[in-house]
């Protein structure tokens, strides 16, 4: 519904034209009525209207006046004139002004009727061009969007073009970061969608992960490029300094700041997207022209994972060994495929490759393509997963000889059989690293029992997230890892009770306890005695005296 104000000095001119319009009902008109110029332009100062149907002299502030107030303050309004003939230097000036119509008073009411239908129609079609710009507006970001993942992906060919990272480019993108600065680098992946999670439903919730990051990380300059429905990138630079704009915060502070807000992001996306999100990081900036570097690192660490390879968050990855280069797969189904075989996703990467056998023409030469293009993929992931290790010769040569296989459902069988050895031999390598690291954990434990072993010392020790090493830790062993410090001190504690020559305040500082009252009421808790006691009842039963020490 429109909103129209009838301005004129005469009463009975309003009056009789606020009842005629009000009797058209199809004209949907919301209507208000003013005896004067000023008071007009104090309704207008309130409230916006539509269409303002105005005689064009009156008392005081005429309407020309009032024409020019409102196109500063309603650009938009339509303004129709009542005039009489003599006005017509006033029309002139009126319609220059941009005035959409103007009615002799003499002309009647058909004509005034038909002056406010064409100011009707001019609203719609400009309401139409409205919707088209807001459409426009929101294909360009949806195109911006693509146009950072493709510039993303172009920064990650080790044969990158220096024209990438510019400051011309980056205006094009309006990216928040800048091409001047060193840049850190976080790899993100949701790991399990709930079930029956549509496709619009994952680009809505993967979004949503970047307005929480954005929001925990807004101190520093962060921009995200989402790579695909599971995964997504994060670029992040120091911000302004809490002393003031134009002072920039250290690398050391970032680098602090993003490492505990890592944690918090994690934890918000699974208690408010109920999705369980991992998280990778070198730990240290890097240069833009090494990207491709830097993406690789931490792509391999995603991969190859810890623990159960979901909800990880390693805010170290070690450079390891030289990249390796493949060329990117073209078709999306493919890609796809490689998300599936990333993330450990067998029945998805089985389902997925179904779909592309079914999908296949007859012809032999895309059959062969395709074959050796999934063949490929496997390959090259049976090489990081195994790690160099020998054994898998029979399983490569079958993948790469299409002609051993007679039928096609057979050929789709050695691929799903790699497949298979795949996913098997990640689940391996993740017991594998994560061994490696509660093994590394435990060493140190055994070996520093009178030093800091706070989950915080530890979690620096290995490159990990405190909360995430807790619970990798207890999924892997089956018990606390502060439980696993507790009982090695309780042991050595005995042990050093046990040889009379120690005083119990030097088995204190042995076992990590500042003062023998903290040490005696933990020893009391996990044993039931005190140390001295623990001791005389050792003494009583090896037939020794005991030593009050």
């Amino acid at each position: 519904m429109n909103r129209l104000l009838i301005v004129d000095d005469e009463p009975y001119t309003v009056d009789g034209l606020y009842e005629m319009l009000s009797n058209i009902e199809d004209l949907e008109l919301d209507l208000y009525s003013d005896y004067s110029a000023e008071d007009a332009m104090h309704r207008l100062s309130r409230s916006k209207m539509d269409i303002v149907l105005s005689d064009i002299r009156m008392p005081g502030m005429d309407g020309l006046e009032l024409q020019r107030w409102i196109r500063n303050r309603w650009p938009r309004c339509k303004i129709i004139f009542l005039t009489g003939i003599g006005d017509i230097s006033y029309l002139q000036q009126a319609v220059r002004a941009g005035g959409i119509d103007y009615i002799l008073k003499t002309e009647g009411d058909e004509a005034i009727v038909h002056a406010i239908r064409i100011a009707i129609a001019a609203l719609e079609e400009e309401a139409k061009n409205d919707q088209f710009m807001l459409r426009a507006k929101e294909q360009v970001r949806q195109e911006l969007l693509l146009l950072r993942r493709e510039w993303f992906a172009s920064l990650t060919d080790f044969a990158c073009n220096p024209l990438v990272f510019t400051e011309t480019r980056f205006r094009e993108l309006e990216l928040s970061v800048s091409p001047v600065d060193r840049v850190l680098l976080v790899l993100g992946r949701v790991d399990r969608w709930p079930e029956n999670t549509t496709t619009s439903g994952k680009t809505l919730l993967i979004y949503a992960i970047q307005n929480i990051a954005e929001e925990y990380l807004g101190q520093t300059r962060f921009q995200s490029i989402v790579l695909n429905d599971s995964q997504f990138v994060w670029l992040i630079q120091p911000g302004d300094s809490e002393e003031g704009p134009g002072l920039a915060r250290t690398w050391e502070e970032t680098l602090t700041f993003a490492a505990g807000t890592l944690d918090s992001i994690q934890s918000t996306t699974k208690a408010l997207l109920r999705l369980p999100l991992s998280l990778v990081t070198t730990g240290e900036p890097s240069g833009w022209e090494e990207t491709h570097l830097t993406y690789n690192r931490v792509k391999k660490n995603l991969i190859l994972g810890f623990g159960t390879g979901t909800e990880m968050l390693i805010l170290r990855c070690d450079a390891g060994e030289s990249p390796e280069y493949t060329h990117s797969l073209s078709i999306r189904k493919l890609a796809e495929l490689e998300t599936a075989l990333e993330t450990g996703r067998k029945d998805e990467f089985n389902e997925k490759l179904d779909v592309v056998f079914s999908m296949l023409p007859s012809a032999f030469g895309l059959y062969a393509q395709t074959y050796y293009s999934v063949a490929s993929l496997l390959l090259g992931h049976l090489t990081k997963v195994s790690n160099g290790m020998t054994g898998n010769e029979a399983i490569m040569a079958k993948l790469m000889n299409l002609g051993h296989h007679v039928q096609k459902d057979s050929a789709l069988q050695v691929l799903k059989d790699a497949a298979a050895g795949l996913f098997s031999g990640r689940m391996t390598t993740l017991d594998e690293r994560t061994n490696r690291i509660v093994n590394k954990l435990n060493q140190h434990v055994r070996e520093h029992l009178d030093g800091d072993l706070s989950l915080d010392r530890l979690s620096e020790l290995v490159h990990l997230n405190s909360s995430y090493l807790s619970t990798m830790y207890k999924q892997y062993t089956g018990f606390n890892l502060s439980d696993y410090i507790s009982a090695l001190r309780v042991e050595k504690a005995k042990e050093m009770l046990e040889d009379s020559s120690w005083k119990i305040h030097e088995i204190s500082v042995n076992v990590g306890f500042g003062t023998a009252g903290y040490f005696t009421r933990f020893f009391k808790k996990f044993t039931g005695l005190t140390p001295q006691e623990y001791r005389n009842g050792h003494a009583k039963w090896t037939g020794n005296e005991p030593a009050n020490k």
